[in-house]
């Protein structure tokens, strides 16, 4: 417990400190004050009293160390002990806890002597009595300036990993769209070319012009099959009547089917292996199927 004096000596400290409330009756356990300080001084974060007016009343060590060239007035406000101002500080988590008697918390610049100098995270503990008035204010200050740089170097990383990730992205995607160009290309000219050239050259020199491009070609085509794998069955036996050179009606007779039916088959076809009104379907059958 935290008790007044009756006189404009210091503020006692007794062995209740836990105790939600502090009393105004006056007596002083010099023992219980000198084993207080005693504790407070060994933690290894900063501890501070503040009255009602934000005016010092008891620093430990650690406060004392972190502000070692400002003075040790006992009648000095925080803010101009500890931040060399006149007026409180913008974000000032012991007035809030003046204002709303709850405990507040902040996470604030280090400064000494107009130099950041890292992070500090801010608890105000208002202290009241049986009236409900605020008396004192323990402030507790802890140092996260570690804690703070690892979160901004984290999220850092996690900024540059994004920015990796989607620039790995778009290679792939780019090198996907190069692929079914070169894959489509080979399908659509380099192999009806060859189909012609069987026409008028050897058949030989063929097959080892052709099998040089296969062989280039061979790591997309097995990544990326042929589109006619994508027919269905039924598409296929209209495509192998088709490259037969059948008419509609013959196809349509031989399986059994309407023409009509024929001709939708006819038109998935074109539309699977992505040909043109102009390309003819039948010579783009006898080099693929």
């Amino acid at each position: 417990m935290i008790v007044k004096p009756e006189t404009n000596s210091e503020w006692v400290f007794t062995p209740d400190i836990c105790s939600n409330y502090v009393s105004d009756d006056v007596y002083s356990l010099s023992s219980s004050s000198e084993l207080f300080k005693l504790i407070v001084d060994i933690i290894q974060d900063g501890i501070s009293v503040l009255d009602s007016t934000l005016t010092i009343k008891y620093a430990n060590t650690v406060m004392k160390h972190w502000y070692h060239n400002k003075s040790e007035s006992t009648s000095e406000k925080c803010y101009q002990r500890f931040h060399n101002i006149n007026t409180p500080c913008e974000v000032c988590p012991c007035i809030k806890a003046l204002e709303t008697k709850q405990p507040q918390v902040e996470v604030v610049r280090y400064q000494l002597d107009n130099k950041d100098l890292g992070w500090q995270q801010l608890f105000a503990v208002p202290l009241l009595n049986k009236n409900n008035d605020v008396i004192l204010i323990i402030e507790y200050v802890r140092d996260i300036t570690l804690r703070k740089i690892a979160e901004d170097n984290f999220r850092d990383l996690e900024e540059q990993k994004s920015i990796l990730i989607n620039t790995l992205k778009n290679r792939e995607h780019s090198r996907d769209e190069l692929e079914k160009i070169i894959v489509n290309n080979v399908e659509r000219y380099v192999k009806p070319s060859l189909n012609y050239l069987k026409k008028v050259v050897k058949e030989e020199d063929i097959h080892m012009v052709s099998g040089i491009i296969d062989e280039i070609i061979f790591p997309l085509t097995k990544i990326r099959p042929s589109q006619v794998s994508t027919l269905t069955p039924r598409e296929l036996q209209v495509a192998s009547l088709i490259k037969q050179n059948c008419a509609s009606k013959e196809i349509a007779d031989r399986l059994c089917i309407t023409k009509k039916a024929v001709d939708y088959h006819r038109a998935n076809i074109r539309k699977k292996l992505n040909l043109k009104r102009e390309d003819n379907l039948q010579v783009y059958l006898e080099t693929h199927l």
